[in-house]
């Protein structure tokens, strides 16, 4: 008997957290996977580093705090599976500083990419997801969402996404949509290079730095280390997990 695979979407799926999450979902063989993320140049760099694996991902072009992009990937979902099984609200941006340094055009476009991205993708592709069977969300979140520094409007987006991750999974669950967030440290991705907060050189060197205060003393990699659990969350391994917190840091939360 062929097993059905679970259709998968994964925002912010050619870079980070977000493409090493479909590196490693290529690897499991149980899931036909979506990609959603804003810029072509930035799908075709992944195609590059994903190799012939690329040609099983379907790379759809999308600004998910745009609700006329939001209704073009449902329609292109839609169209392809009829259905969509799970869908990981990966996608983010930040820019360093506080209240003195961050304009209001910094504030706005991190809590629209952040925070009203999820909502409005999550929000569009409900259809989608009440088709879908055993379907999961996932959002990444952070720890930054209770711990502030480096960005006040990063920090406050992802306060924010712990709220919408637990309101929807009270709402949804009637549903039997199941929704979790993944709430990560410091990972290996080039988000502060994509905001010109620093160069490849200052955020090796930054990385490097950064590892010594975690007592696994190393910062994390998105397909190896968190990856698996949002796996885990996408599966029908979890199916009485809804409203959950997952904090992934490498134990810096219990570091002096």
């Amino acid at each position: 008997m062929t097993v059905q695979k679970k259709v998968v979407l994964i925002t912010g799926g050619t870079s980070g957290i977000g493409l090493g999450t479909i590196e490693y979902l290529l690897e499991q063989t149980g899931y036909a996977v979506i990609s959603a993320s804003r810029g072509n140049e930035n799908i075709s760099l992944a195609q590059k580093k994903l190799g012939s694996n690329a040609n099983n991902v379907l790379f759809l072009q999308g600004d998910i705090s745009k609700e006329t992009d939001c209704l073009k990937i449902y329609d292109e979902i839609d169209q392809k599976f009829s259905r969509l099984d799970c869908l990981v609200n990966s996608a983010g941006i930040t820019k360093l500083g506080g209240i003195e340094r961050q304009t209001l055009e910094d504030w706005n476009n991190s809590i629209s990419i952040n925070l009203t991205g999820i909502f409005l993708l999550t929000k569009t592709l409900l259809p989608l997801l009440k088709r879908g069977k055993n379907a999961s969300i996932v959002n990444i979140s952070s720890v930054s969402s209770e711990k502030a520094g480096g960005s006040i409007s990063y920090c406050t987006s992802k306060a924010g996404v712990d709220m919408l991750t637990k309101y929807m999974a009270q709402e949804l669950g009637k549903y039997n949509i199941r929704v979790n967030s993944i709430n990560p440290a410091a990972v290996y991705t080039n988000i502060y290079i994509a905001s010109g907060d620093y160069t490849q050189e200052e955020y090796d060197k930054w990385s490097e730095e950064k590892a010594l205060s975690y007592p696994l003393g190393r910062i994390g990699d998105a397909k190896k280390d968190l990856a698996p659990t949002i796996e885990f969350l996408l599966s029908d391994k979890s199916l009485w997990t809804t409203g959950a917190r997952y904090v992934i840091d490498g134990g810096k939360s219990i570091s002096k």
